[in-house]
């Protein structure tokens, strides 16, 4: 397993658990966008080099991540 997507396997297995932060109710629409992408894998090279970056400055925004990853998850019946 790729070591940078640990923290967000771990978010996501088991049970859904409260996840919250600080930083989502005031998330830049452009950093949001960002995330999305990068939760899609959308995104290139570089800017996903930026966004685990921004995942090691502010953990906060696993939250986030995490919430996009799971919106993306086909619904189960």
């Amino acid at each position: 397993m790729n070591d940078d997507f640990q923290i967000l396997f771990e978010l996501l297995e088991g049970p859904p658990q409260e996840v919250t932060g600080r930083i989502a109710a005031n998330l830049p629409a452009e950093l949001r966008d960002q995330l999305v992408r990068f939760a899609s894998g959308k995104c290139s090279e570089e800017e996903r080099d930026q966004v685990k970056k921004l995942l090691r400055e502010q953990p906060d925004l696993a939250s986030v991540l995490a919430t996009e990853v799971r919106a993306l998850r086909p619904a189960k019946e």
